[in-house]
Order: structure tokens, then C-alpha cells, then sequence
């Protein structure tokens, strides 16, 4: 039983004195737990996504373009949104400020959006003086409000089949000028205004169906003197009622503009990051290499042979480099042919290059101070592992709070998933300039560092 119990304890001393070891059971699992938490919150009615900076732009003097404004303000969407109010000769600042990316979109109501979505409703409002929109189903009218009423009915189903609908091949345009670094926002934006659009779609059916019932009741009193169009257009709006207002589609088209043309694209941005990730898997894994032959014995024959220390550890490392240029290459071409885009050609290829240099400096650190193949292994794979959560790899990056954002560039995931993520939505190439910059001074103090345990591993 001593034996046993002395074996056991050396084993779990074998363990926890392996760096490489710990990383892979402790360190990589902890870290992972907090990035996920970071990024979708402890469970708590909290949310990553909050405070989303949104300018409003309403044009609309009518009834709809402030039921839809005031969605942005209700008390459901306080931590949520910051919305602003704009006016007309502001514009121009707040279409610069989007672009600034000082906040996530814009919002522009058309001038003419009450009136063209629901021209029935603008012409009873014109002829009775009311707001027809605001009316209860038991709601009780003057017989000029009514005979109003039952006018504007009857010119707007003269005119369209549905008195409700204008021409679908001329809709109404609702703009999100929106920002391309703010994706995940502007999707929030966004499903706020179709929820906006949807409650407009219920209301307006529901007042439809109160203004044909008072239509319906004229014609019973005698009080109009087109029985045959009325009895046709009460029998219309009958089929109407019994559709329900979800069946309507309201004729508003709703367009995401973005500052530089292209949209966020889930598939392009998942097939850059996971190359990115499984780059890193490579290269941490090629640079062990260096340790294996050390281990084999290879190394110190190479070293008594007329080739430099230099010479080889260039040609290893060139070894590598080449080989995640070819993987990210082969990545690239084959995600491009089922849809995605990566961006300008010319930027993507200079990323590619500079990104495997900067992974490959990963592993050489890895290899210059890692003891044995296996430690190396493990310190490489928990690397890639945590770069990966830190730098968005398994979920959107900007999901993730400032701090982490920042923090997760101190590996080359986040600087190649953000440059790669501006050639996406459209930036030019000379825009990322800074950020491969940023690549540039990554890699080389890694290689420093790397150079000094090389340094010892030659001796």
C-alpha cells in the first residue's frame, strides 16, 4: 500500500510540477470560463450588448413616424440603446459621426412615411380632423366624423384594391445608415425598427377594420349613394378581417446602408476567424520541432555539421512560415468559393503573410523556452486555445467588452480577425495599414524574446 501511495503522489507530482500541464488542465479551462462569461454574461438579467449609440433622423410629421421613434425610447429598451434625436440640418454631422464610427447607425423616417403607409388614415384625418389611429373598437363618432370616415374609405378602395396599401412597386424606404465596426449593434438597431414596423402593421389593421365597420354602418343608415361599391368594398374588408393583421405586409422596405457598402457577413467573418485559429494550431505545433530533433539527437548533429546555428533555425522557422501561408491560402480560396468574402484581393494576401510570420514567432517562443516536445505541445495548444476565446474566434469579438477586446491583442488572433474584419466590410486597403503596423511590432518582440531562449537551446 506505501508503494502504491508513493507512486500516486509521484505521478500527481510529475503533473503539477509541468507547467505544460497545468496550463492544459488548470489554466486553459479558467480562462476559457471567464472569457465566456465576459462575453455572455453570469446569468444575470445583465447584458454584454448595452448603451448602443443611435442617432434618429424623423422626417414624418404624422402619427407613425413617432410611434416608431418612440419605440427607441421605451423603458424596455433603456440599457439597451441611447438613442438621440436629430434634425434635418444636423444630418450631414451625424452621417460623418457613423462614419467616425463614433456611434453604431442612423435611423432616417421618411418625410412622407404616415401618410404614404397609410393613406387611408391621412384622409379621414383630413376630412374629419381627427387622428383616425388613436380610435377605440367601440369608439363613438359625429355623423360628420363618420360620413367623413366612410368618404375616405370609399376614395381609397376606389383607387386601390386595399385602401390601406400603396403601390408595392414604389415602397417606403426606412434607412440604417450604419456603421461596419459596430455589426453586432446595428443587428440590435435593426430588430428594434422591424419590431417598430411590425407594431405598425397590427395597429393600422386594427384601425382599418374600426374604419370599415363604420363604413359598413352608412351604407346599412342609407347614408351614401354608391350601395354597389360600398356593399363590394364592405364585402373586401370582411375577407381583410378575417385574414388578421399578421397576413398584411405592410409597403415599407427597410435598407441597411453601410458606410462603405458591404454589410457584416456572418459566414465571411466565421471563415477568417477559424482560419486564424487553426493557423495558430499549426504553427504552435510545427515549432516543436526544433525540441523533437534536439530529443532525437538530430539537432546537435546539425550543429557539428558546416551549417550555422542561424541557417538552421531560419530554415526550420522558414519552414513553417510557408506552410501557414499555404494553409491560409487553401482556407481562403476554398470559403470564397461558397460565399465568403475576405476583401480586397491585394490587402488579404499582405495580412496572410504577416499574420503567419507573427503566429510563427508564437511558436518559436514556445520552442525556445519550452523543455520538452510535449510541455510544448500543451503551452501551444492552451495558447491557442485561450487567444482564441480572448479574440473572438468562437463568438462574434465585438460581443466582448473593451477590456477583453484590448487585452486579447497581445496575441496575433485579434489583430488578424480585426484586419481582416475591416477588408470585409469594405475598408481600403491603405485603412489597415496601422493595423499591420501593429502586426509588425507584435512580431518582432516576440522574436526577441524567442531569441534569447534560442540562445540556449544552441549552446
Amino acid at each position: 500500500m506505501r508503494k502504491l501511495a508513493v507512486l500516486a503522489f509521484k505521478e500527481v507530482l510529475v503533473a503539477f510540477r509541468d507547467v505544460g500541464a497545468l496550463a492544459m488542465m488548470l489554466a486553459t479551462p479558467l480562462a476559457l470560463t471567464l472569457v465566456m462569461m465576459a462575453a455572455f454574461g453570469s446569468g444575470s438579467d445583465s447584458t454584454p450588448i448595452s448603451d448602443i449609440p443611435v442617432l434618429l433622423l424623423n422626417r414624418d410629421t404624422g402619427t407613425f413616424g413617432q410611434v416608431l421613434t418612440d419605440i427607441f425610447f421605451s423603458s424596455s429598451l433603456d440599457n439597451l440603446v441611447m438613442p438621440t434625436l436629430i434634425d434635418e440640418a444636423s444630418e450631414a454631422a451625424a452621417r460623418a459621426r457613423v462614419e467616425a464610427d463614433e456611434v453604431a447607425a442612423l435611423v432616417i423616417i421618411p418625410q412622407d412615411f404616415s401618410a404614404r403607409v397609410f393613406p387611408f388614415g391621412a384622409r379621414a384625418q383630413e376630412l374629419t380632423g381627427m387622428d383616425v389611429t388613436t380610435l377605440a373598437p367601440n369608439a363613438s363618432l359625429t355623423p360628420e366624423q363618420q360620413a367623413g370616415v366612410a368618404q375616405a374609405f370609399m376614395e381609397s378602395y376606389m383607387q386601390r384594391e386595399s385602401p390601406r396599401e400603396p403601390s408595392p412597386d414604389d415602397p417606403v424606404v426606412v434607412e440604417i445608415y450604419a456603421s461596419p465596426n459596430w455589426r453586432i449593434s446595428v443587428l440590435v438597431v435593426k430588430a428594434i425598427v422591424s419590431q417598430g414596423l411590425e407594431r405598425l402593421n397590427i395597429q393600422i389593421a386594427g384601425t382599418t377594420n374600426i374604419m370599415a365597420r363604420l363604413a359598413a354602418g352608412m351604407l346599412q343608415a342609407g347614408q351614401t349613394d354608391v350601395a354597389a361599391a360600398m356593399s363590394a368594398m364592405s364585402a373586401g374588408t370582411a375577407g381583410q378581417e378575417t385574414a388578421g393583421a399578421a397576413d398584411i405586409a405592410l409597403p415599407i422596405k427597410l435598407v441597411t446602408t453601410s458606410t462603405t457598402g458591404r454589410g457584416f457577413s456572418w459566414l465571411g467573418y466565421y471563415a477568417s476567424s477559424m482560419a486564424v485559429l487553426f493557423l495558430m494550431f499549426a504553427v504552435t505545433s510545427g515549432g516543436r520541432t526544433l525540441l523533437a530533433e534536439r530529443q532525437r539527437g538530430t539537432l546537435p548533429r546539425l550543429l557539428i555539421s558546416p551549417t550555422s546555428a542561424l541557417t538552421i533555425l531560419l530554415g526550420k522557422m522558414g519552414g513553417i512560415v510557408l506552410t501557414g501561408v499555404l494553409q491560409m491560402l487553401i482556407l481562403w480560396g476554398a470559403t470564397t468559393l461558397i460565399g465568403a468574402y475576405w476583401g480586397h484581393p491585394g490587402g488579404v494576401l499582405l495580412t496572410i503573410v504577416l499574420l503567419v510570420i507573427c503566429a510563427s514567432s508564437v511558436g518559436a517562443l514556445i520552442s525556445a523556452w519550452a523543455k520538452t516536445p510535449g510541455q510544448a505541445s500543451a503551452i501551444g495548444s492552451a495558447i491557442t486555445l485561450i487567444g482564441g476565446a480572448l479574440s473572438g474566434s468562437f463568438f462574434v469579438r465585438w460581443n466582448l467588452p473593451q477590456w477583453v477586446q484590448h487585452l486579447s491583442l497581445v496575441t496575433p488572433n485579434a489583430w488578424g480577425i480585426e484586419i481582416l474584419a475591416r477588408l470585409q466590410a469594405g475598408r481600403a486597403a491603405a485603412t489597415i495599414l496601422p493595423w499591420l503596423g501593429g502586426v509588425v511590432l507584435l512580431t518582432i518582440f516576440y522574436y526577441a524574446l524567442a531569441l534569447v531562449g534560442f540562445r540556449r537551446q544552441f549552446k
